[in-house]
């Protein structure tokens, strides 16, 4: 029933098509250097004005066969004068436009980003994209209509704690940057958006890179990259108030605002956003702040940027997930606060508490006409805790003295040695250093650029623990007391890299990328004597990774790629604190090749692309779970990915858009033994059950992804969209069993949006949207975790998921000056 109702939809708007084949063609006006659209523009036809329909772009007709002149001008670029002798041939026109007078700040990101020419997987998510799907919800889902992407959100929402998998590597093997500065945490590798409310109301764009990439800065991308631009040069002064509000208590608010150039060279953004939401899962609450502010000085050849962005973040735990007992009894459940049941009712300040300001300064310098040197110092600073209640805690574990004695109910006394205990566990965290990029366009050279570029960086994180409540004890440390002080860990990382970029032939080109990266980190961990003692030990690495690829013209519209890279990872901090000294991991490496096929016409934009990711020493999830619930990590000798990704956007007419994407893929380890703990009737550990796989699938890794959108505008300003998603089965631990696992699901969405432009009455443009989620109100989950133990003989497993909500929705309202 639902395929036939979208299929008859999308026929409907088929048949409106002719109607439209005779109506009036189309200009957009872009930025030459980056693609981006120009929404500010003027255009003028034969001297007359053009009326604007919004996203830079503009109708205009052509009346006889004489001769068309177009006049674009936009404040901040060098003016475009195009002449047609007659009809142009083209109904849809692109014009871009020259910056002039200023340097502008994508130098800064450009050494590290994909281009048609580096022969690798990629997805250029501009800002009108963004702006259309940002209600409040997280980056990971403004990004789910991007090839082999999986989200997840333990509220349910799409707010607060989220995650994204790239085909099947999870957040901590997702490279993050932030105008080329390493945004992973140096020990987690994680990135934690809920740390970075509406990022996207800053973000010019982001680049989705699949596979290994190009070289860039931090935590090695050991299945994919993210590289995120902040705004860029605004030549206008705007203000924007932008307001979303729906189910479960979902509201964002967002001010804007930009004095454009001053005197032609200076400028000043700021932004202030507050998300907040009370969570599809039960108290699953989230209150999230943002600022953003920054202050620019450019002339032709010199950038100056200094930027400051904030983050604090509130939530109500809802890591744990739901037992797979309930979730079709009360999906909405949140065992948070009860500690597994035995308090209740839930204790109400189970709450995470964060916070994270992020320094930059961008230098950026035009050496001579084909050479520029950027540098930017940056300081990374974080710092909270997370408190929550637990029941029957040793006393000694927490320097409590006991123990205590009580009269028992049959006479007597019983000795009492446990006690409940509120607690919070405290992490902060500096990250510091430098990267720097020198890039050379030769002119009249067969290399068409080269760049030399790295980071240095170094990094403290502090990790201690306070009690702030005890139940009971003979003497109870006072409030605030850290019972669990570890020594500061350090870390340093450095990383040069140089990449060539040549044209072979007029038809070849290739290019060649080498990095070698440096790392040195100095930890607090079990060290292999009894007792699970532990000490500051060191471990260091030396990664070399080579990569190169080539890119073949078949056509003006056509090319074909291939490329090869080289990508290693340390393991993260858990990998050693959670893993005994006798089975300490040891780093990963990737062999990733890449095999594509890229098409672009006026109507058509199509990829076809084929990777193998070869691992050795993959760490994969053990079925194992530390004591706040995070995955314990195993190396395993030979694993891989393999599949096909194929990516089509189709515009038959300027009001119809259809993209579609989709992934094939196998995902398994080879000689896999995955082990059970066992346990005695006292419940002490007294060794393992091996069960050997010859190949299994690996975990959280679907076979098959896939997305589509398919925008209508109805009427001049007036688009309706329909979007979806869809992710096969996923297994929970790597032993491919069904029962222990996540179904394939199916969700689709329903956006309608309409672009005012009522310039009279002082406004560059209103936007009113809304946005239904899972429209059909399907019962999901798109994350879990599982483990297992043998006690009195019998296997028993553990397993919990995170629904996720049914039909919601969230309603906009944009005012743009």
């Amino acid at each position: 029933m639902k395929k036939l109702l979208f299929a008859t939809a999308l026929l409907w708007w088929l048949a409106a098509v002719p109607a439209w084949a005779q109506g009036p063609a189309l200009i957009t006006v872009k930025d030459a250097s980056t693609g981006a659209v120009l929404p500010n523009a003027t255009v003028l036809q034969n001297g007359s004005a053009l009326k604007p329909t919004g996203g830079g772009q503009f109708e205009f007709y052509v009346v006889g066969d004489g001769p068309q002149e177009f006049k674009i001008s936009h404040v901040g670029y060098q003016p475009l004068l195009r002449r047609f002798e007659g009809r142009p041939t083209s109904r849809y026109l692109d014009f871009e436009l020259q910056a002039v007078s200023v340097l502008t700040s994508e130098v800064a990101v450009t050494a590290t980003r994909a281009t048609d020419k580096t022969g690798t997987a990629y997805q250029n998510v501009s800002r009108q994209e963004l702006q259309a799907r940002n209600f409040g919800q997280d980056i990971p889902y403004l990004l789910d209509q991007t090839p082999s992407v999986t989200t997840t959100s333990d509220a349910g929402t799409g707010v607060g704690y989220t995650g994204i998998r790239i085909r099947g590597t999870d957040g901590t093997r997702i490279n993050v940057t932030l105008n080329g500065v390493p945004v992973n945490e140096a020990e987690s590798h994680g990135v934690f958006f809920v740390d970075l409310p509406d990022l996207a109301s800053s973000t010019q764009s982001i680049q989705v890179q699949r596979g290994a990439g190009p070289s860039t800065n931090g935590a090695g991308a050991f299945g994919a990259s993210l590289n995120v631009e902040t705004l860029g040069l605004r030549p206008k002064a705007y203000a924007e108030v932008n307001n979303s509000a729906g189910s479960f208590g979902t509201w964002k608010s967002t001010i804007m605002a930009g004095t454009g150039l001053i005197n032609g060279h200076f400028s000043v953004d700021a932004r202030a956003s507050r998300v907040q939401s009370d969570g599809y899962v039960d108290r699953a609450s989230s209150r999230l702040k943002s600022l953003y502010l920054t202050g620019t000085y450019s002339d032709d050849k010199t950038l100056l940027r200094a930027l400051v962005l904030t983050g604090y973040e509130t939530t109500y735990q809802s890591w744990y997930g739901l037992a797979d007992s309930l979730l079709h009894k009360n999906r909405r459940y949140n065992e948070a606060g009860t500690d597994g049941g035995q308090h209740l009712p839930a204790y109400k300040n189970q709450t995470d508490n964060y916070q994270q300001d992020y320094y930059q300064f961008l230098i950026s310098r035009q050496l001579a006409p084909a050479l520029n040197l950027s540098v930017t110092p940056f300081w990374t600073r974080g710092g909270g805790y997370y408190e929550e209640y637990k029941a029957n805690q040793d006393f000694e574990k927490y320097g409590i003295s006991g123990p205590v004695y009580q009269p028992a109910a049959g006479g007597g006394f019983d000795t009492l040695r446990t006690t409940d205990v509120i607690r919070r566990r405290w992490l902060k965290t500096d990250m510091y250093g430098a990267t720097f990029a020198l890039q050379a366009r030769p002119v009249g050279s067969r290399i068409t650029e080269a760049t030399l570029g790295g980071a240095v960086v170094g990094y403290r994180g502090q990790h201690f623990d306070e009690l702030t409540w005890a139940q009971r004890g003979a003497f109870i440390p006072e409030t605030g007391t850290r019972y669990d002080d570890e020594p500061n860990a350090h870390k340093q990382d450095v990383n040069v890299y140089a990449r060539v970029n040549v044209n072979l032939t007029d038809e070849l080109a290739g290019f060649v990328d080498l990095q070698n990266r440096y790392v040195r980190y100095e930890l607090y961990a079990p060290d292999g004597r009894p007792n699970g003692a532990k000490s500051q030990q060191t471990a260091r690495f030396t990664f070399l990774n080579p990569k190169f690829g080539l890119t073949y013209q078949l056509r003006p519209s056509t090319q074909l790629y291939a490329s090869f890279a080289i990508a290693q990872r340390e393991p993260t901090r858990t990998d050693y604190t959670d893993t005994p000294a006798e089975r300490r991991p040891t780093a990963e490496k990737l062999s990733n090749y890449e095999l594509g096929l890229r098409r672009a016409t006026e109507k058509v934009q199509a990829n076809l692309n084929f990777y193998y990711m070869y691992y050795r020493n993959q760490l994969v999830l053990s079925g194992r779970l530390d004591d706040v619930g995070n995955a314990i990590h195993t190396n395993v000798a030979e694993s891989y990915r393999r599949g096909v990704e194929a990516q089509v956007t189709y515009k038959p007419v300027p009001v119809l858009s259809l993209t579609a994407t989709a992934t094939a893929s196998q995902n398994k380890i080879n000689n896999y033994t995955d082990y059970l703990p066992i346990y005695n009737d006292n419940y002490d550990y007294i060794g393992d059950r091996a069960v050997d796989f010859k190949e299994t699938n690996i975990a959280l890794s679907p076979s098959l992804t896939a997305a589509y959108t398919v925008e209508y505008e109805a009427l001049p300003g007036l688009k309706l969209a329909t979007l979806a998603r869809y992710a096969g089965r996923q297994y929970l631990d790597n032993t491919s069993t069904e029962s222990r696992s996540i179904n394939p699901y199916y969700v689709q969405d329903l956006r309608l949006r309409y672009l005012w432009h009522p310039q009279k009455l002082g406004f560059q443009e209103i936007e009113m949207a809304v946005l239904v989620n899972n429209i059909f109100g399907t019962e999901y989950v798109n994350n879990g975790a599982t483990y297992g133990y043998i006690s009195g003989g019998q296997a028993q497993y553990s397993t919990y998921y995170y629904p996720q909500a049914k039909t919601n929705f969230l309603a906009s309202l944009n005012l743009r000056f």
